[in-house]
């Protein structure tokens, strides 16, 4: 791991447990506080919510790691959307009047945007004319143009494991002619893992509701709505493991695990590929991509690295991948023909 990516997960950790501690920290201190001394402990929330956490997200975020100020913006929408929930009230009204005044650069924004919608779908379609894959031809549609700005990669993000999510019947657009695509969901067991998984989360969802309520019905509400909201993403996940498989074609090689991660290259820059057991783990730097990591049993080599893309998550390069594949015979068949 090379410095700048341990600073940059420094600070992302770094700011992630200053969140935590003022919006969690706060709602407790609420919770705790006797009533005359509340209205004073929500003046502190208000103010750490609308002033210290987007300035220290400032110097810890967009200052350091040189990402756009205009995720600013994002953050500023974020605590205020926090902030009205946790604090009384009486005193949501301050809030309103921030956001209004957060819309006019918001709107700004969504004008700026739309000035550049006809490069973005130009961007687009080239990409798609390439290789149709919308969801990350549509985020490196969106970075080409606008930046690449963190707050709409995850936009992008979510939009993509919503259509997932919501629409998970819908068929994948027609890959390249040629192409054949393997599955790599089976072997793993992973629609197994996932329905436990899915039961174990609908129960949970349900006993933590009733147990909030007798508490705070709000509180109840957001955390339900909240938890659906991750059910949703789980059965995107599903989804996209099981209609996303590996591309192989004359002039391309899609490797992928849903909407997870994504690599694209060439047949040509396979060194090797070998078939491993359940547990066997190479040496060295290596990504492990596979839909249950600990089953995975394709491991490819290239003779140049090749850019991992992760839907959420930074891009990187790798010599080497480790993930999973069903019906390896074929799969190596067809790659080597």
């Amino acid at each position: 791991m090379t410095h700048s990516s341990i600073n940059k997960s420094r600070s992302i950790l770094l700011i992630a447990a200053i969140a935590f501690t003022i919006f969690a920290g706060g709602a407790f201190i609420l919770r705790l506080v006797p009533s005359y001394a509340r209205d004073k402990i929500a003046d502190g929330l208000l103010v750490d919510c609308l002033i210290t956490f987007p300035a220290v997200y400032y110097f810890i975020i967009v200052r350091r790691l040189k990402t756009p100020v205009r995720s600013m913006g994002f953050v500023v929408t974020l605590s205020c959307i926090i902030a009205y929930f946790l604090l009384p009230e009486h005193q949501r009204g301050y809030i309103l009047q921030v956001r209004k005044l957060i819309s006019v650069a918001e709107a700004l924004l969504i004008i700026y945007c739309i000035t550049k919608f006809r490069k973005i779908r130009t961007a687009y379609l080239a990409d798609q004319s390439h290789f149709p894959d919308p969801v990350y031809n549509l985020r490196s549609a969106v970075a080409e143009v606008l930046g690449h700005s963190l707050p709409l990669k995850l936009i992008a993000s979510e939009v993509a494991m919503l259509r997932y999510g919501l629409f998970f019947w819908k068929k994948e657009k027609a890959y390249p002619a040629g192409g054949v695509i393997f599955s790599t969901h089976k072997e793993s067991g992973y629609v197994a893992v996932w329905c436990i998984l899915v039961v174990a989360v609908t129960v949970e969802i349900v006993a933590v509701h009733f147990f909030l309520l007798k508490w705070s019905s709000t509180v109840a509400i957001v955390v339900s709505v909240l938890s659906i909201y991750g059910l949703i993403f789980m059965i995107a996940d599903l989804s996209a493991v099981v209609r996303r498989g590996i591309l192989l074609s004359p002039n391309l090689v899609v490797l992928r695990t849903g909407l997870r991660w994504r690599a694209c290259t060439r047949p040509g820059n396979i060194l090797s590929i070998q078939k491993i057991t359940t547990g066997s783990v190479p040496e060295g730097a290596c990504f492990k991509g596979g839909a249950i990591k600990s089953h995975c049993n394709l491991l490819i080599n290239f003779k140049e690295p090749v850019r991992v893309e992760k839907l959420y998550g930074a891009d990187k390069m790798y010599n080497t991948l480790l993930m999973t594949v069903d019906d390896y015979d074929r799969f190596a068949s067809v790659l080597n023909t």
